[in-house]
């Protein structure tokens, strides 16, 4: 909200400092709104507005300040439009005999006027209503300005940079008994135990499984015991190749470059040979099902030798699965004391419990008594207190600023972690919230992560001379102080290089994040808007009926399966070009064969009438070139699709997914097709015999049971202009076959999950081919295809994959 709000205050600032000679009479006006809504900023940055989520009147005055924002844009871009306009024009036309009235300056300025004096008048309400909003959220001063700790910071020194030897501080205050438990079953002399046993550490999220975990593996006296060591990350969504590699990485230090070349098996056996002659200690962080420890432990021999496996999961039944000889070892919460030791010590500058001042003790054991021992829960508690006054009053405001008492479950800490997103300064909110867009539990580049974050705006200057990625550092390193997220990997010079989230502060950053789901209807104002781009939005699912308003400048439409509200009148979105990713709906029967100009479509979820109403429309829109039509629930694409009549010999690119009951026979279909990809089209015909025959196709890609037959076959001749082919999990395919003259410009061929035994006869004849991907494929086929070995690799001396080819396996 802070962010919508200042992007307002900019324009305004921008359009006085640059239209200073053409705003006379307005300037004042301009400059009247410009201060209320820098005030309004203020009252936002400097309060927690979002601190109770339920209150309605909060919802009302925050829905009022956005659109306010909004329209201040709107009238800004509308004036400065105008104006370009009127000023083009009017040098065009001063150089012809014949005059055209435009619209003087004194107009656009008087409607400029009536504008902002509009928006003013309701600026000056939503402002003076803020006590209404102020009281409801509970603020805890009169002065809603009174709070001088929550500035900007101001211009300084950038902050000495941590040691790059501690990639992270392991907390492990009253967890000297888990480890030491955990350690005699680990090296213990039993021996009954030189099997490869298997540890299990089980708890709920934020306990300090994997904190626990890092201790032991950390641990010189535990690490002296065993000759290999490997810490493998699995996470809930488990991929077994990438987990395998990362062990022949850690345990036989084989970088991937070369782990790629092997099959799975091979690589299998190459770890099984390895480990056989070691005693390891292998970690598997955060495991959730039976099925990757099935998968994992076929690679982790049991040679008697006092191998062990130590796993952290939530699933208890996931640990009595993996080893029912070993108990699971049960992470309990932290007691009083421990507790309070570890609030001091992210709470307390010096770290010491001894050093809290006597008269917050009490306030602060009743803050940390609500995390009920859950380390997560008091660590965030603790790097949200330091950031606030050690006082009476100020930790009082902080156990009473929320409704934070802790429930059952994993949900207990939910308000916890809330409340110290809501202390966060208002500058560095966007960007904890913009975590949510990465998947759980990946691991962030903190270059990349900072580059998104100043592209999207959320860095400011703080100076002249500031670098914006210096201060993006901050931030970052910032969120780390807070303990919001954590440092993964350091550079040597000691900055930040990977970042990661803890799955639960994960949860609360989409949670938060829901109020961007569905664009604001004052989308609809934005009259000059030319492209509105959600693709990377991951929230957005819906756009409002406003959309249809834009009329005639909106140019391209773009994002990932959204939908629509409301009906299109007959003058929507006449220059539309781009539509792209639309769900199917009544839509497409009302207004699709109104958008003459467009030139790409994409369309989800075709079903029922919406596909009868699709095809009328398409022979009607004569500028369409590229089409993507996705099948609804139904899963059926009709094969009128490919033909002529629907689409007047234009159609360059075209994607189908879904049931295709057949092609038409090639003189039916568009000559002017360069681009071609079928998923999950079921072709029970060889696709390559018609397909062969179009002269102008470039790119072919045949995806997840496109074709559901055993052989195909590129005709003599086929594929003339063909540069691109792949064939992906057709799961059916054993033979292919290339006969002579055959695709004689392909440069790029991809074999991904076919069980093929082998390549084509015919390709060594393919000379023109310069890149050969094989990823997924069958031992057979691998092993043919082996460097310098393999019978496929050194098949024909005069047409060798060696000197023609690069092969890459990922």
């Amino acid at each position: 909200m802070e962010t919508i709000v200042s992007l307002a205050v900019t324009k305004l600032a921008d359009l006085l400092a640059q239209e200073v000679g053409f705003l006379k009479g307005v300037d004042d006006e301009l400059r009247s709104l410009h201060d209320l809504l820098q005030w309004i900023e203020a009252l936002l940055k400097d309060t927690d507005i979002h601190s109770n989520k339920d209150d309605e009147r909060a919802k009302l005055w925050v829905n009022q300040v956005r659109d306010l924002a909004h329209d201040s844009e709107d009238i800004i871009d509308d004036y400065v439009f105008k104006m370009h306009k009127h000023k083009s024009i009017r040098g065009y036309f001063s150089s012809l005999r014949t005059f055209v009235v435009l619209p003087s300056k004194l107009v656009i300025l008087h409607e400029l006027h009536n504008n902002i004096g509009k928006v003013k008048g309701r600026a000056q309400e939503i402002y003076n209503n803020r006590t209404f909003a102020y009281g409801s959220i509970g603020a805890t001063s009169s002065d809603p300005f009174a709070n001088k700790e929550r500035q900007p910071p101001p211009l300084m020194s950038r902050r000495p940079i941590a040691s790059p030897v501690l990639e992270e501080e392991v907390d492990v205050l009253g967890f000297d008994a888990h480890f030491q438990s955990l350690a005699r079953m680990l090296i213990g002399d039993d021996v009954n135990q030189l099997r490869r046993a298997v540890v299990s550490i089980t708890g709920m999220g934020g306990a300090g499984k994997t904190t626990l975990a890092k201790k032991i593996f950390s641990d010189s006296g535990i690490r002296r015991h065993f000759t290999c060591h490997a810490w493998i990350w699995v996470s809930q969504k488990y991929r077994p190749r990438e987990v395998l590699e990362t062990i022949a990485k850690d345990v036989i230090s084989m970088p991937k470059k070369e782990s790629k070349y092997l099959s799975d098996e091979e690589l299998n056996q190459e770890v099984i040979k390895y480990l056989k002659e070691k005693k390891y200690l292998v970690i598997l962080d955060d495991v959730w099902s039976k099925r990757a420890w099935d998968s994992i432990k076929k690679v982790l021999p049991d040679m008697m030798n006092g191998s062990r496996v130590l796993l952290t999961t939530r699933n208890h039944d996931v640990a009595l699965y993996a080893d029912r000889q070993s108990p699971p070892y049960d992470l309990r919460f932290l007691g009083e004391e421990d507790s309070w030791r570890l609030f001091c010590r992210k709470a307390i500058p010096t770290k010491c419990s001894n050093d809290c001042p006597p008269d917050l003790e009490d306030i602060g054991r009743k803050m940390v008594a609500k995390c009920c021992g859950l380390p997560l829960a008091i660590i965030v508690l603790g790097g949200l207190v330091l950031t606030k006054r050690q006082s009476k009053e100020e930790w009082k405001k902080m156990l009473k600023s929320a409704n934070w008492q802790l429930r059952q479950g994993e949900e207990q800490i939910s308000e916890m972690l809330a409340l110290s997103y809501h202390h966060l300064p208002y500058y560095i909110k966007p960007c904890f919230l913009y975590f949510s867009i990465f998947p759980k539990g990946s691991l962030i580049s903190a270059k990349r992560l900072m580059r998104i974050w100043i592209a999207e705006g959320f860095i400011q200057p703080r100076g002249q001379e500031t670098i914006l990625e210096e201060v993006a550092e901050d931030y970052l390193e910032d969120l780390v102080h807070w303990s919001m997220i954590q440092v993964v990997e350091r550079h040597d010079h000691g900055g930040i290089k990977i970042c990661q989230i803890h799955e639960l502060l994960h949860d609360l950053s989409i949670s938060l994040a829901q109020d961007i789901r569905e664009l604001p209807s004052s989308i609809g104002k934005l009259t000059n808007l030319q492209t509105l781009d959600v693709k990377n939005s991951m929230y957005i699912s819906e756009l409002p009926s406003q959309v249809w308003k834009m009329q005639r400048n909106l140019r391209h439409l773009e994002g990932t399966g959204f939908s629509i509200k409301g009906q299109p009148s007959t003058e929507s979105l006449p220059n539309l070009q781009t539509l792209s990713s639309a769900k199917g709906d009544t839509w497409l029967e009302n207004g699709l064969q109104k958008m003459t100009s467009l030139r790409k479509l994409g369309v989800h979820d075709v079903t029922g009438t919406c596909k009868v109403a699709l095809l009328d429309c398409l022979s009607k829109l004569d500028n369409l070139n590229k089409l993507a039509w996705k099948a609804g629930q139904d899963g059926m694409v009709p094969s009128s699709i490919l033909s002529t009549s629907q689409h007047k010999n234009k159609l360059q690119v075209l994607y189908l997914h879904g049931r295709l009951e057949g092609l038409p026979d090639v003189t039916c279909m568009p000559a002017s097709l360069t681009k071609l990809t079928f998923e999950l089209t079921m072709l029970r015909e060889d696709p390559l015999l018609k397909l062969g025959k179009l002269d102008n196709l470039q790119v072919l890609r045949l995806r997840h049971h496109a074709f559901v037959g055993r052989e195909m076959i590129c005709s003599e001749k086929g594929f003339p202009q063909l540069k691109v082919l792949e064939l992906n999990s057709l799961h059916e395919l054993k033979l292919w076959s290339i006969e002579d003259e055959a695709m004689p410009k392909l440069r790029e061929l991809e074999i991904e999950k076919c069980p093929l035994r082998m390549l084509p006869q015919g390709l060594p004849k393919v000379t023109s081919l310069q890149e050969l991907k094989v990823i997924g494929m069958n031992d057979n086929f691998c092993k043919r295809l082996r460097p310098n070995d393999g019978e496929d690799w050194e098949k024909d001396q005069t047409h060798t994959f060696s000197r023609h080819h690069t092969c890459s396996f990922c």
